[in-house]
């Protein structure tokens, strides 16, 4: 909400400044080659002008939301001086995440790039979840690449917009945020940000460290034929997949018990690139089954009902749920070959301070002819040898493994 020139931070990004969450989202693209070292700068120049280089400004009143104000300050363009090994590109993107951001103070994201021992390159673009979601980190992308970064206009918002925002929207966020608290019934506030957001527990009380990540790139066409095919979409195949892989990871698959899973739900606008955290969460419950899941079309018509009561009650937070699916959508052209060909493009939020045993996070985006998969578990291994089995028993071959 944009309040007197200046954009009021939303709920989202109020749940996550005053619940100390700050995970990093990432973009990582795999390019055919080495980016030109202009291009590197230019993209690094104009995100530099665009939404995400903002920082913080307080309100004037307690219940007035804060407000973000354009920052001329950032974090340098970092280029790998060493050739990364193949199987070392993971390695080096959670490196990349690991980078000190602060988001209320002006740096909150940066952008990085690495030569690939195998001929490709690798650049890493990380930003604060306190700052902005998948598809904000995406939006931001995209303005850079067309070289129409902006930001809105600086200042403090008036005293009457503070007093206004704190009449409405303002008493509205923290009432819910009060409600969330309530709920959860959480005794330190860094466990209650990890159950509203993340599904953590407290690390002292049975959170675990991330035990496993992999990701791969399909064709979207093929996975579009194999989720027509089974009457759903390619969300709900990444649905299925997720179920069975992490199912079949926990010696579960015929046990016959619901499995449970959280799916961030966009409030953007159509054509919204710039907004700050717009995403609520929708809880999808599929039936316990003995076996892998397969009907495409039940799990659609699922989701749908669980996203329009999320949609409908504006729902905030993950619940504890086996699992959550974040499909970021597209990324269009002109940011998906901004450094060279890509080879595919991964989103993921990485989070460091794991999650209860057993659970797994898989996140989804579309490159033009590709779609990129990422999967993250806590407490138990998640192999290739298990997703590569998955694939196969759609008939879906992977084009690139990361």
């Amino acid at each position: 909400m944009t309040t007197g020139g200046s954009q009021r931070l939303t709920g989202g990004d109020v749940l996550m400044q005053q619940l100390g969450v700050n995970p990093p989202v990432q973009l990582l693209w795999r390019v055919q080659g080495r980016p030109a070292p202009e291009a590197l700068a230019k993209i690094h120049s104009n995100l530099a002008q665009g939404p995400l280089n903002r920082r913080m400004r307080p309100a004037r009143l307690p219940l007035a939301r804060p407000v973000w104000e354009r920052h001329t300050g950032c974090r340098p363009l970092r280029v790998s001086p060493r050739t990364v090994a193949p199987e070392e590109v993971m390695d080096w993107a959670d490196a990349s995440c690991r980078v000190e951001l602060d988001a209320h103070g002006g740096r909150g994201w940066e952008l990085s790039a690495a030569h690939v021992a195998d001929g490709t390159s690798v650049v890493s673009l990380v930003g604060s979840h306190a700052l902005t979601d998948g598809q904000g980190l995406i939006g931001a992308a995209t303005l850079a690449a067309r070289e129409t970064a902006r930001q809105g206009r600086s200042g403090p918002p008036s005293l009457v917009d503070d007093i206004t925002d704190a009449l409405t929207e303002g008493v509205w966020t923290y009432s819910r945020l009060a409600l969330a608290r309530l709920r959860d019934k959480a005794a330190e506030v860094p466990a209650t940000a990890g159950r509203l957001l993340f599904g953590r527990s407290p690390q002292g009380g049975g959170a675990v460290p991330v035990r496993s990540r992999l990701a791969f790139t399909v064709s979207a066409a093929e996975a579009e034929r194999v989720a027509e095919r089974g009457g759903g979409s390619v969300t709900g195949l990444m649905l299925a997949m997720t179920a069975n892989i992490l199912r079949a990871a926990r010696g579960t698959t015929e046990a016959g018990r619901p499995f449970t899973l959280g799916l961030p739900v966009s409030f953007r606008r159509p054509g919204d690139l710039e907004s700050s955290n717009m995403v609520g969460i929708a809880t999808l419950c599929l039936d316990g089954l003995r076996g892998r899941y397969t009907d495409l079309s039940e799990i659609r018509r699922l989701s749908k009902a669980a996203y329009s009561e999320a949609v409908g009650r504006h729902l905030t937070g993950y619940p504890q749920t086996d699992a959550a699916l974040s499909n970021a959508g597209e990324i269009l052209p002109e940011a998906r070959d901004v450094f060279g060909p890509a080879l595919g493009i991964l989103f993921r939020t990485v989070s460091g301070a794991g999650g209860p045993p057993g659970r797994m996070n898989c996140f989804v985006l579309r490159a033009g002819e590709t779609v990129s998969v990422g999967f993250q578990s806590a407490g138990v291994e998640v192999d290739h040898g298990l997703v590569e089995l998955e694939l196969d028993a759609w008939g879906i071959a992977p084009t690139h493994t990361w």
